[in-house]
């Protein structure tokens, strides 16, 4: 029965020895299979005991009941170092009270749950379940940028109303989190990502990001050899923007219509189809520009050709201007880097879906207070 449990516990180096029962926990006693140990200091293997005292710690629950280990902590005498020193585990970390699998057991549902959930779960402390995630998380080696070629940037909003601003910088080919600095600036900006080696940076193609006035400045300073790409989505929103302004001075209110507008025709039913014949039918303006919006998707669709989608999108600008007065001034003031899209057809579109997710995990933790333990919770989510 003893050598079962031992099986099922998997614990490297350690056999049970006996089980009680401590406040509501299954107490295990663990017994140490090898005689003595390494000295961690110069190597030499000691057999001479000098104390042994045992720990409670807390392991993964077992058949729907919490553990609790009890684990001799045997203390060694080193003849070479004429020093005493303490045993290390395979399964235990030095000067933790719970095991590595457990830590690591809390540090992953914390990237699907709350703290305070977790906490109500495990009988610890909210403190406790933080700590736990700060050991681990410091314990892991740093977001690697090694791979990074094409990369997006974009802000998040910490606070409802859009206020206090951080960036994030996201992998659009691995689609991860990369970075997150503690606001939009470009301050800030240029000085966190400073911090990743001048090598890794050069390495960077090309960057998406909207048309933000400070974004353009960073890029250059930090990513020399990066290509500036402007977000094809942002791109279509200005224009969808004034579309739907065209629509309501048109006077247009059929229940449905802006959806069915701003739609990709592509993408729309037979019944939305016809109900979009009968919109177009009331105001021969609001066709035209709808027709010079579909024009714009469809040259970002099909061509994969830098100059060629200049040419395009100049000649569909001369059209469109007296219909999308903002849109196409903002256009005509970007053109090269919207049309450095026909590269690889590079987009924030993985962004916007982390984007999502942060607003989620924001909800879960119902905001967070402290910067740098929203930065670690981000980048341990999407790690």
């Amino acid at each position: 029965m003893i050598s079962s449990i031992s099986q099922l516990l998997n614990l490297q180096g350690a056999t049970v020895k006996g089980c009680s029962e401590v406040e509501g926990f299954i107490c295990i006693h663990l017994e140490i299979t090898a005689s003595g140990a390494s000295c961690p200091h110069c190597g030499k293997y000691s057999e001479e005991l000098h104390q042994d005292r045992p720990i409670l710690i807390r392991d993964l629950p077992t058949f729907g009941q919490k553990v609790l280990l009890k684990v001799p902590r045997r203390q060694f005498y080193c003849h070479s170092c004429q020093g005493f020193f303490t045993e290390q585990l395979e399964f235990l970390n030095p000067h933790r009270h719970h095991t590595k699998r457990y830590e690591e057991n809390i540090y992953h549902r914390i990237c699907s749950s709350t703290i305070e959930q977790i906490s109500r779960d495990e009988n610890l402390s909210a403190d406790e379940i933080q700590g736990i995630f700060d050991y681990v998380w410091s314990q892991r080696q740093p977001k690697n940028w090694s791979e990074a070629k094409r990369v997006s940037m974009d802000e998040v909003a910490m606070h409802k109303g859009h206020k206090d601003f951080i960036g994030v910088v996201s992998d659009i080919d691995a689609r991860t989190l990369l970075e997150v600095v503690p606001s939009n600036s470009q301050e800030d900006m240029t000085e966190t990502l400073s911090q990743q080696p001048i090598e890794v940076r050069k390495q960077v193609e090309e960057v998406s990001v909207d048309m933000w006035g400070g974004y353009p400045k960073v890029i250059e300073e930090i990513f020399p050899n990066a290509t500036i790409v402007y977000d094809r989505f942002h791109v279509i929103k200005k224009v969808n923007d004034e579309l739907n302004r065209i629509r309501k001075e048109e006077g247009i209110t059929d229940r449905g219509s802006k959806f069915i507008l701003l739609k990709n025709y592509v993408d729309l039913s037979d019944e939305q189809e016809e109900k979009l014949i009968v919109i177009l039918s009331q105001s021969k303006t609001l066709t035209e520009a709808y027709i010079l919006k579909e024009e714009l998707r469809e040259i970002y669709e099909t061509l994969y050709n830098v100059e060629e989608g200049k040419s395009e999108i100049e000649k569909w600008l001369d059209k469109a201007q007296s219909f999308y007065h903002e849109a196409t001034q903002t256009i005509r003031k970007h053109l090269q880097g919207i049309c450095n899209y026909f590269i690889s057809r590079a987009t924030s579109g993985v962004m916007e879906g982390i984007n999502n997710r942060i607003q989620l995990i924001k909800r879960q933790a119902y905001g967070f207070v402290n910067f740098n333990n929203f930065r670690s919770r981000l980048l341990a989510c999407f790690s």
